[in-house]
């Protein structure tokens, strides 16, 4: 068995235990019924008591393998979650890189169209990193506007957002549509969890 931590290592020394015990128990058995058959002369002899002593130790063993069972499973689990989280961290990252400005625009049109259209009202604003911002103008700004149905879209710089995503709102803050990465992530993740469980399982 391959090594799971503390809590496995102490159900397999149990269920050693238990096993050993078992041996023990049906040997000295074996050794008392031969014992008493041969005082006896041919007449066959058993033990009262045998066959409860090996039921009761078998299931002691049985259980401990119950608990060797569950004790690798949440290992299991415990590894993938650590493996899908190191997967998502990387993913984010190379989402956030620097990318050709061409290509960041695009991306950026696209994201701010998609939350600016989740929007009540006309006019909107998109919330940008800074490094983003400087990439916008007013043709883009008129881009998301119509690709969204809406009269107006002015692009507002915060050096609280990360890079690559964007955040679409109505004049005034009431009404918001986060659309970064992160909060794509959260949205989407039943999707994205299910598929790295199947690539981790197989």
């Amino acid at each position: 068995m391959r090594s799971l931590g503390s809590v496995a290592a102490v159900v397999e020394a149990l269920r050693e235990e238990a096993e050993s015990e078992v041996q023990r128990i049906a040997r000295e058995t074996e050794e008392r019924i031969a014992g008493l058959r041969a005082s006896a002369g041919s007449e066959p002899a058993d033990l009262p008591d045998r066959g409860p002593r090996l039921a009761a130790a078998r299931r002691e063993a049985a259980e401990l393998s119950a608990q060797e069972a569950w004790a690798d499973r949440r290992a299991m689990l415990e590894e993938r979650e650590a493996w899908i989280s190191r997967i998502v961290a990387e993913g984010l990252r190379r989402l956030e890189a620097p990318e050709p400005p061409a290509e960041r625009r695009d991306l950026l049109a696209r994201l701010a169209a998609e939350a600016a259209g989740c929007l009540p009202d006309e006019a909107c604003e998109i919330v940008v990193a800074p490094a983003d911002a400087a990439l916008l103008d007013e043709a883009w700004c008129k881009e998301v506007a119509k690709a969204a149905g809406k009269k107006i879209a002015r692009v507002v710089s915060d050096a609280g957002r990360r890079a690559g995503g964007c955040l679409a709102r109505t004049e005034g803050g009431k009404v918001s549509f986060d659309n970064g990465f992160e909060a794509r992530a959260r949205r989407f993740e039943p999707a994205w969890r299910a598929g790295l469980a199947e690539i981790y399982g197989s």
